[in-house]
């Protein structure tokens, strides 16, 4: 879990460096980046793969379903629900195709959850990105939500981008320079934002 003096120092790092963030840190519930343990990666990266191109509402609904359908998730049990399962309780073609191959890279080895715990960003993002179907967007959800990582960024989130043009009137990722190193928490209050805006949908480029 992350440690709550951790989420102190971030907050008092970020309501000095912007008003915008003092007034989103006022307004907004506390940010929540607990890692998981690593055999729960796989839940956490399937998830993401689930979120890609959707809205928060729709993805939830085909979660629900596939815990459903296959129970805890793992890359054994995603592997025995069929295509035609899955594309029943809502998954794309592309997406079926996607999970599967992240199954079968976990029950090969081509990704070892232990050794993704502690490795650098930049090798967790490659390693993950050379899979068929997870980009920058999927890597950058799994160190935030999986790993607990605070200082990570997302600029192609079409819902930080929104939340950055209705306060700052750009989007560029340099605006995000100035939340180092507590960068994921700054996304958790523009996502709290925007979230209330409309719901969130995610970059096609994930």
């Amino acid at each position: 879990m992350t440690d709550t003096s951790s989420y102190d120092d971030a907050l008092a790092h970020l309501r000095a460096s912007c008003e915008v963030m003092a007034e989103l840190i006022e307004t907004h519930r506390p940010p929540g980046f607990a890692p998981v343990a690593p055999e729960k990666y796989f839940d956490v990266l399937v998830v993401s793969i689930i979120g890609q191109q959707l809205s928060v509402r729709a993805a939830d609904t085909i979660e629900a379903r596939l815990r459903q359908l296959v129970g805890p998730l793992t890359p054994e049990g995603l592997l025995q629900a069929s295509h035609d399962d899955l594309r029943a309780v809502g998954f794309s073609r592309s997406k079926v195709a996607y999970s599967h191959g992240l199954a079968e890279a976990f029950l090969d080895h081509t990704i070892t959850p232990h050794l993704l715990t502690d490795a650098p960003d930049e090798t967790v993002v490659s390693t993950l990105t050379a899979l068929k179907g997870i980009g920058p967007w999927t890597a950058e959800m799994f160190m935030m939500f999986g790993l607990g990582r605070l200082d990570v960024f997302s600029p192609g989130d079409l819902g930080l981008r929104r939340s950055m043009e209705h306060f700052f009137g750009d989007s560029s990722p340099s605006i995000a320079e100035r939340w180092k190193p507590y960068r994921s928490v700054a996304a958790w209050y523009l996502w709290e934002h925007s979230d209330q805006l409309q719901g969130r949908v995610i970059d096609p480029q994930a």
